[in-house]
């Protein structure tokens, strides 16, 4: 019982952990984005590989909340078992069909069982609470990044600065061959290009 107790509770904050790493990595796109340092391609890029960590996410979460359905019933009919039991021993003791140190040792065991069952119980039911909170995937997804005007610098017309470029041109003949392979190199280091 305890390793499935754990086990539960290992993929609830791995899951909890992959969801959190997701959202900050989002809110750091979008900061770039915004700020105007990546264009709306990039954006989109990195954001549907974020949006299939989600979904993936989204899946695992789905998993782990029909696991741990089946272990709250699981549990709450160990509970059913341990209190029909508990119940029975004091029936027979208030009945003198056992002794009182067979009653005592009996329902103390008993008592314990039903006190941890009852705390797993609670905190599955509050995991799936939280597990349930986390946003769906559509949820996460309705804010879309905007840029800011201030983020966004256009160049001005006739004041574009070039740096030395060299450009590499091929000829290629009628026939498919390659000719000679001239370079070609423009030189504009620091000058106004332009109007």
């Amino acid at each position: 019982m305890l390793l499935k107790l754990f086990s539960w509770k290992y993929s609830f904050e791995k899951i909890n952990s992959e969801y959190e790493t997701v959202l900050k990595k989002r809110q750091a796109l979008s900061n770039l984005y915004n700020s105007g340092k990546i264009s709306q391609s990039t954006f989109e890029l990195f954001n549907r590989e974020m949006e299939e960590a989600l979904a993936e996410i989204e899946r695992q979460k789905n998993v782990l909340l029909e696991k741990m359905a089946a272990k709250v019933r699981e549990v709450e009919e160990q509970i059913k078992i341990l209190e029909r039991l508990l119940a029975n021993y004091e029936i027979q003791h208030v009945g003198g069909e056992i002794s009182e140190e067979d009653y005592q040792r009996e329902t103390a065991i008993l008592s314990t069982g039903l006190e941890n069952a009852r705390k797993e119980l609670n905190a599955i039911k509050e995991t799936m609470d939280k597990l349930a909170n986390v946003p769906k995937t559509a949820e996460f997804l309705t804010e879309e990044p905007t840029v800011k005007p201030e983020a966004v610098t256009e160049a001005s017309p006739g004041k574009i600065e070039a740096e030395a470029v060299e450009v590499k041109a091929e000829a290629v003949l009628p026939t498919g061959d390659v000719s000679e392979t001239p370079t070609v190199e423009v030189k504009t280091e620091g000058e106004n290009v332009g109007n």
